[in-house]
This record gives C-alpha cells, structure tokens and sequence, in this order.
C-alpha cells in the first residue's frame, strides 16, 4: 500500500503500522531514523500513535529535527 509521509510516497506492507511508515520514511530519505521515533500527526494535525493502523492513502506529517 502507499502512504504519504512529509509529501514523499512510500511503499509499506498491507497491515503497516504509524511507526512502520516512519523508518519507510527516513530511509527513502536517507536519514538516521531517530530513537525514539518523533511524534506524527495526521493530515488534520490529530497525534496519531505509533502502533496506529494505516489503510491506504493515509497521510502523515513527521517533525524533523534540525
């Protein structure tokens, strides 16, 4: 399924989680994944868990650190 993570699409298994998406992120963008993973909102700026459930199409906002 695709997911959208800070505007960039990445591929994730079917039954994916928040945190699953996270890491698929940072390593599309070839950053460190940080640990603890940061804190993700969804496209309404809810806080979404880490082990939230996604469906295809979800859109997430990760906040990077400077």
């Amino acid at each position: 399924m695709k997911v959208i993570v800070n505007r960039t699409e990445v591929e994730l298994f079917s039954g994916a989680k928040v945190a699953d998406a996270v890491r698929a992120y940072y390593v599309r963008r070839k950053l460190k994944i940080p640990n603890p993973l940061p804190p993700v909102e969804d496209r309404y700026g809810n806080s979404v868990a880490h082990d939230g459930r996604l469906s295809e199409g979800n859109r997430l906002r990760v906040q990077l650190k400077k």
